[in-house]
């Protein structure tokens, strides 16, 4: 049996909240490639043999890894794959279900929690890395691989405390969130040699640094007199145990049983996604809606906000055998429409509405629905976000979806959403008698006028927008009016909450909300701590509200922006000034493990025409993607400085990153491939027509036809291919290839205009082509 010290509160931890933090000891247990992990010099000797490198050897194993990477690296990375990828642990791993884990950081790069987790019906692993911390739900595990790993399938692992040293220099903020979380919760250190204690002797001296801790326990495999002296100088309090004897012992765990009334499982794990009852939630005046805000549950419980056609026919898709996707411009009444339907629609099975879900959520929410077998209508807004975890989720037979998002978003994860599965709404337009109903709901205490359709060229004749009729009626005291005045007092007023609502608008407009942890790591720089920040946001009621995604326990606030697109409308009206310093503030002081479903954020926060606007210098753009680079070296983030750039006309180097991000993501990438395509051709496009130019224009060409053939994201790829044959055109009038060139692209418009008929854009390059096909014939 293991030897605990102070064994009493040891198991309280176990069983109120404790962080894990692994070694290389903790997966002893498990097997790769026919043997156990190794362990100590284990890996080095492995290298030694597998690289018919001389034994022994004086170096180091980061000193091995650095001599080896540098003529071998892609040999190497295949090694660690191969050799940390798990195919086998001890079943006493599963104990680990027991404890009420927080979080688990982990030096190790192999995939063995991931994998001890994979079936598990109370728990799920949120990477940090890879999706920021967890928003909401009690479900989930905060993983924190510190080293890198396996599955994150970059090949980036640091195997020193010097390299982590450096990593946590390019982001302190990172450093600060862990130490925090250490000093929070009890934290038991698994699998480490007194020889690895760097990083702990580190992580003690910042934890104990003028202020009360929680409590630590570091397992020693033997009873070592001056280990056990060492880590008690530290402030560790010890346990004498061998890996296996300590999971055992984690099996003796008591299992917490449900008092009271007897709850499903989705109530149990996913009280989040219940629609709440009108009784529970906040009222508010409705004219706020109308006004510019978006819908909360009471405005729809409300009645008072009219159900369009579109309604009745996504009921009636609703009721048909596919899955529904509700498609539309911005502010075109989605979410509206989406809270709509949860709350009146019946016969389908038990309603619940998700507005963020990772594929590892989905996961566990799949099994307690199939557990349970009985009918869910699941309501998901932001359905890109969501796109992969809604492959998982229709994998049941007991699931159905009515998803919804922006149309120019959804091209970009539309192959997810296969045809002969998923039935796309476009919702964009209203009738007249929806215009005129939509009007006569606006209340009398809100200043308006008779709605009078504007002329756009890109509209034509398609039906106009909820937004475009609402802001045509509203003649003042908009949503947006109120947020742009906002920020002019706040700049001269109160600083600090100035830069939280700008942090809070660039958030919301990259989808996630703006958190307690986001807000105090930027208002450092204001000399602000968590409870000063925490009382900002909550005294700024009249801009921001709290998440209402996040209905499960939490450890801290949430907050948001009234709307989405306001919160858009503040980063394009605000100074460039303004947005440079914030962009530049917010990506040096806030790391992107503080920001929760960061692959989220990512796709928005780099966006070449946002930093545009800020950087109209190219060089302090480049300055600003060559920083960001360090903290997140993705290839997304590559494309998106490689665009930044092309709009900066530096096609040259634009071209060299777009080939760097070529390079680093799979050869499949139909995105970046798209990209390149498109700075290729806009690198060659303003030279002298020579034949070697004329091959690259065609060239560019040639790949975003591929694109279109083999990607299912059609729409996307027919509107890219359009405008540049548009433009390849006049750069060659004469060209019989640029006719093939405009008839394809009139043919691939003319398919996707057919589920896409409110796609403005779309209609206005279709008309160009053919124009520009006259002009020729």
């Amino acid at each position: 049996m293991p030897q605990i010290q102070n064994e009493n509160l040891f198991r309280h931890a176990l069983t109120e909240g404790v962080n894990f933090f692994l070694g290389a000891g903790f997966s002893v247990a498990a097997e790769s490639c026919g043997k156990a992990l190794p362990v100590g010099d284990g890996l080095k000797n492995e290298l030694l043999d597998h690289f018919r490198r001389p034994k022994p050897s004086a170096l180091t194993l980061p000193q091995l890894c650095q001599i080896i990477s540098s003529t071998q690296r892609d040999a190497l990375n295949d090694f660690f794959k191969q050799r940390f990828t798990v195919e086998k642990f001890a079943p006493e791993y599963g104990n680990l279900e027991r404890v009420n884990l927080k979080a688990i950081f982990t030096t190790n790069i192999d995939d063995l929690i991931p994998n001890v987790f994979a079936d598990s019906q109370k728990y799920y692993i949120n990477d940090v890395v890879l999706r920021g911390p967890v928003i909401a739900g009690g479900s989930a595990i905060d993983y924190i691989p510190l080293h890198g790993s396996v599955l994150h399938g970059d090949g980036r692992y640091d195997f020193s405390p010097l390299e982590i040293a450096s990593s946590f220099d390019r982001d302190r903020d990172k450093w600060f969130g862990y130490v925090s979380r250490i000093q929070q919760t009890p934290t038991l250190y698994w699998g480490y040699r007194l020889e690895d204690a760097g990083v702990l002797q580190s992580l003690s001296k910042e934890t104990a640094a003028g202020r009360s801790r929680a409590e630590a326990w570091v397992v020693l495999r033997s009873k070592d007199a001056e280990a056990i002296e060492y880590y008690s100088s530290l402030g560790f309090q010890t346990i004498i145990a061998d890996t296996t004897e300590l999971l055992k012992y984690l099996g003796q765990l008591p299992v917490k049983k449900v008092t009271g009334a007897t709850r499903s499982l989705i109530g149990k794990h996913f009280g989040e996604f219940l629609i709440p009852p009108l009784a529970n939630v906040p009222v508010r005046s409705i004219s706020e809606f109308y006004l510019g805000a978006e819908p909360t549950w009471y405005d729809v419980y409300s009645g008072k906000i009219h159900e369009t056609e579109h309604f009745t026919a996504a009921k009636n898709a609703i009721a048909g055998g596919k899955h529904v996707v509700l498609t539309g411009g911005a502010v075109s009444g989605k979410t509206t429409l989406l809270r709509q339907l949860a709350t009146r629609t019946t016969g389908f099975g038990q309603c619940l509405y998700i507005d963020e879900i990772t594929p590892e959520k989905a996961i566990l929410l799949t099994r307690d629905i199939d557990a349970e077998g009985q009918p869910v209508l699941l309501f998901i807004d932001n359905a890109a976000d969501a796109s992969e975890a809604i492959q998982i989720l229709t994998k049941s037979s007991n699931i159905k979806i009515v998803a919804a998002e922006r149309d120019y978003v959804f091209e970009s994860v539309a192959h997810r959403f296969p045809k002969e599965r998923f039935l796309e709404l476009d919702i964009s337009g209203l009738k007249p008698i929806d215009i005129q109903a939509v009007q006569s709901c606006v209340p009398n205490d809100v200043i308006r006028r008779q709605y009078e359709r504007s002329l756009d060229e890109l509209a034509g004749d398609v039906d106009p927008t909820f937004f475009e009729v609402i802001t045509s009626t509203i003649l003042k005291n908009s949503l947006a009016d109120r947020f742009m005045q906002a920020v002019k007092e706040l700049r001269i007023s109160n600083l600090p909450q100035h830069d939280l609502l700008l942090i809070a608008c660039y958030c919301y407009a990259c989808r996630v909300p703006i958190s307690v942890d986001i807000g105090t790591a930027f208002c450092r720089i204001h000399g602000l701590g968590v409870q000063e920040t925490a009382d900002n946001l909550r005294n700024m009621g009249s801009v921001l509200s709290p998440y209402e995604g996040v209905l499960a326990d939490t450890s801290q606030d949430y907050y948001v922006p009234r709307s989405r697109e306001v919160s858009e409308l503040v980063l394009r009206k605000i100074q460039p000034l303004e947005l440079k310093r914030m962009l530049e503030i917010f990506h040096s002081e806030v790391s992107p493990t503080k920001i929760g479903r960061y692959d989220v954020f990512r796709r928005n926060a780099y966006d070449s025409q946002l930093t545009s606007r800020a950087f109209s210098k190219w060089e302090e753009g480049l300055d600003f993607y060559e920083s960001a680079f360090e903290r997140d070296s993705s290839h997304s983030l590559k494309q998106h400085g490689a665009l930044y750039l092309a709009r900066k006309h530096k096609y040259e180097l634009a071209f060299t990153w777009i080939d760097e991000a070529r390079g680093m993501a799979s050869r499949g990438n139909a995105a970046i491939r798209n990209s390149y395509a498109v700075i290729l051709f806009s690198a060659n496009a303003q030279k002298p027509l020579r034949a070697e130019v004329i091959d690259s224009l065609d060239e560019s060409m040639k790949i975003l036809q591929s694109c279109y053939t083999e990607d299912h994201r059609k729409a996307y790829h027919a509107k890219v291919f359009a405008d540049q044959a548009i433009k390849y055109a006049k750069k060659l009038p004469e060209s019989p290839t640029a006719v093939t060139y405009l008839e394809s692209a009139s043919t691939w418009l003319d398919a996707e205009l057919k589920t896409r008929t409110g796609d403005r854009r779309m209609r206005q390059l279709r008309r160009e082509v053919v124009a520009e096909l006259r002009a020729l014939r």
